[in-house]
């Protein structure tokens, strides 16, 4: 070979090497970038993902709080409004009934101690506001039951007429109310409970692996 032909050779050599070592600078510097977008993002998105976190336990701790202390406030009344509601309802419908003024004088005073479902409202409203979606649903839940109660307690003796004529007195039980009050609690516990935990363990994010030296495959997921 002559000693054109073999600068010719080395020169396209030296050219296809430097072309092939450019690439590969230039896709690891395209590799660096995202890798220093991704961990800038991560680095703003992650004191907004705790304060978040933070705020959103806040308001589901202010809710079960209120909803646990309503709870607790209106057991020993619901043998009391079980009582007014009795007797009312023998009134609306002119029958007699054995339930003493003595007796019905203390149901009344049982159930007007009865209170701490506006706190409920108030508290199931800042959840709504916090979040997620789910959660708020969860949380309107125990502010109806919530309210559905209070009221049967504010209206105990209350004598209300249909179109008919025909008089009754309030026909939700309050007992009735006090379990589906439970369960709501119960309900929204296990996912405010689920959601922080799957917040607090949210495994870190998938990359992809865009180029590596002799990998067979480029673009598999590294886990």
């Amino acid at each position: 070979m002559s000693d054109l032909m073999i600068a010719v050779v080395g020169g396209g050599g030296a050219l296809l090497g430097a072309a092939v070592g450019g690439a590969a600078a230039v896709k690891a510097a395209t590799v660096q970038a995202r890798h220093g977008q991704e961990t800038a993002r991560l680095a703003y998105e992650g004191p907004i993902d705790a304060a978040r976190r933070t705020a959103q336990r806040a308001a589901y701790a202010r809710l079960l709080t209120s909803a646990h202390e309503f709870h607790a406030a209106a057991t020993p009344a619901l043998g009391a409004a079980r009582l007014l509601i009795k007797a009312t309802d023998a009134r609306a419908r002119n029958e007699p009934h054995n339930i003493t003024e003595q007796a019905l004088d203390r149901a009344q005073a049982a159930v007007a101690q009865t209170i701490g479902a506006a706190e409920v409202v108030a508290a199931a409203q800042h959840v709504r506001l916090e979040g997620p979606p789910h959660i708020a649903v969860a949380a309107n839940a125990v502010d109806e039951k919530a309210q559905e109660l209070a009221y049967v307690f504010a209206h105990a003796e209350q004598i209300y007429e249909d179109m008919t004529g025909h008089r009754y007195g309030v026909e939700q039980s309050a007992s009735d109310l006090h379990v589906l009050l439970t369960l709501a609690i119960e309900r929204f516990t296990e996912s405010a409970s689920a959601h922080l935990n799957i917040n607090r363990q949210a495994p870190a994010p998938r990359r992809r692996l865009l180029w590596r030296r002799g990998a067979a495959r480029p673009g598999t997921l590294d886990q």
